[in-house]
């Protein structure tokens, strides 16, 4: 079976290691590929990068959250999490 951009309605990418890798690889493809909202939890900084309205060169909206704040999923607007509880 093969999904599509539009099928992927929140991807979280959990770094641990390789963060920059991630921001300067993985959320470029992620991007071009349309998929609309990535979450990137940072373990090493201790916060949530969340990246949407994707574009061909990369997205066009990046806001970080810390511990304290919330998260709300674009796709599911009454849902809202504690980044401490992501975090663990």
């Amino acid at each position: 079976m093969r999904f599509a951009a539009d099928d992927v309605l929140l991807l979280i990418e959990v770094a641990d290691s390789s963060p920059q890798f991630d921001r300067t690889v993985k959320l470029p493809l992620y991007a071009r590929a349309g998929v609309r909202e990535v979450w990137l939890v940072d373990l090493v900084r201790d916060e949530v990068e969340v990246h949407g309205d994707p574009a061909p060169g990369g997205v066009r909206r990046t806001e970080t959250r810390g511990r304290g704040t919330r998260l709300e999923p674009a796709a599911f607007p009454d849902v809202s999490l504690a980044v401490d509880e992501l975090m663990g």
